[in-house]
Formats: C-alpha cells, structure tokens, sequence
C-alpha cells in the first residue's frame, strides 16, 4: 500500500505529461531555429531582429525597434509607423465553424508612450478588414473588436514592462456575431469570453500580426515577442510554459 501511494504522484505527473506531448502543437514561432523562418513575410523587416538577452524560453527571441525615422512608415502614412511579425495557416483553417488555440508572450524594456500601440491583431487576406486587436497604452493592455469604438475590457500593468506576460486566446470563427467568439487569458487570468462577428466571410484567411503597430513618434520604442504557439487544445494551451509567466530579465 505504501508503495503505491509513494508511486501515485509519480504516474499523475507521467499521465499528464504523456496527455500534453501526445496533443499537436500545430506551430510554434518561438525563433528557436535561430532566424524567422517559422513566421510567414514580416512588415517593415527592417525593424525586426533576434535577441538572446532576454528570452521567455530558449536562446532566442524576436525583437521589434521602432524609430521616428520615416523608413518605418507604411507607404507614407504617419498613422501607421510599424514593424511585425507575421503567421498565417492554410487556407481553411479560419472558415465558419472553425476554432483556433493560439498564444504569444511579449516583453517590454521599457514602458510605452500614453498613445495607443496595437500590439497584435487579426485580420483577412483578401479584404485586409482588421476584426479584433490587443493595444497598450502605456501599460495598460486593452482587447478590442475593431468595428467598435471601445475596448471589451482593460487590464491595467497587464504591459508591465519588465517582466514577461502571456497572452492566450481560444477563437471560434463566425461571420455571426451570436456565434463568433474570442475567450482570452492574460498571465493565467480569464478575461472573459465576447461573442462578436470576427470572420468577414466565410472562407476569409484570418492572419495575425504581432509588433508595434503605432502613429508616428520621435520616440525609439521596442518590444520583445516569444513563445508563439498554435495547438489543437485549449489544454495544452494553458499549460505550457505557464511557470514562465511574469519571467523577468536582468538588462
């Protein structure tokens, strides 16, 4: 008898693990490869880098440095100074019915100016609509439907600089706003689940974009993203790399 309850522990902890590796990571965008090739063509490539000095897991992370000099314009518009990176799955991944488990963790030196960021966000291929995005302001993080004037919640310190935060999302895709939904967590805490219409069209390929996405500033502003990850579960989702949240970096 002993022995077994000595053993228990031990083969919760194996089932567990053995439930995790046998469900399908889908993607990973965790710059382990030592380059971006897990990412799909980055925007403005030219404020993109890896970093190895602060990294939520691994040797490496992608690094997004945004200037006031014009080169990081987008086509000339001074609404949208940017650098990102990019991650799309095949066509019909995204349709009506369709469901999406996918997270990222960010990291910033540095506190952000008061003027709105928009840090990630999801959007069609064909009609480039945005539907939903994550913004900071400051240190404030915000989840937002795009057609809609006001965010669906705010997490003050959720962009703390200084320390590493988690981001995680499970999407149901829908052209209907009854149906469509997006469930976020933010460092292991629910924020919530909003139904809204998040899918232009049935067939549309949803892509997300992940950096710094602002107007024009004089400022040099930079954040680190990490740990980007599709599964087919929310479960799996959760769970990894759950003790790394609030990681902190000595810089």
């Amino acid at each position: 008898m002993k022995k077994s309850c000595l053993l228990m522990p031990c083969f919760i902890a194996l089932t567990r693990f053995c439930s995790f590796s046998n469900a399908s990571i889908l993607w990973q965008g965790d710059f382990e490869t030592g380059d971006m090739s897990q990412w799909n063509s980055p925007i403005n490539a030219a404020g993109l880098s890896l970093a190895s000095e602060c990294t939520f897991d691994g040797k490496h992370a992608g690094k997004v440095t945004l200037t006031g000099d014009d080169s990081f314009l987008w086509r000339g518009n001074k609404f949208l100074n940017r650098s990102e990176f990019h991650h799309r799955r095949a066509a019909g991944n995204t349709h009506e019915g369709k469901d999406t488990f996918f997270a990222f963790s960010f990291y910033l030196p540095q506190k952000f100016s008061e003027h709105k960021h928009e840090l990630g966000y999801w959007e069609s291929d064909k009609s480039w609509q945005q539907m939903f995005r994550f913004n900071i302001h400051g240190s404030d993080l915000s989840f937002q439907e795009s057609a809609a004037s006001d965010a669906l919640w705010k997490l003050p310190e959720g962009a703390a600089p200084g320390q590493w935060h988690r981001v995680a999302l499970h999407i149901h895709w829908s052209t209907n706003p009854e149906v469509g939904s997006a469930e976020v967590w933010v460092d292991g805490k629910h924020m919530g689940k909003h139904h809204f219409k998040n899918l232009p069209t049935k067939d549309a390929l949803m892509f997300i974009q992940i950096g710094i996405l602002r107007t024009q500033e004089q400022t040099t502003e930079e954040i680190l993203i990490d740990g980007a990850l599709e599964t087919d579960n929310l479960t799996e989702l959760l769970e990894r790399d759950r003790h790394l949240v609030g990681k902190t970096c000595s810089q």
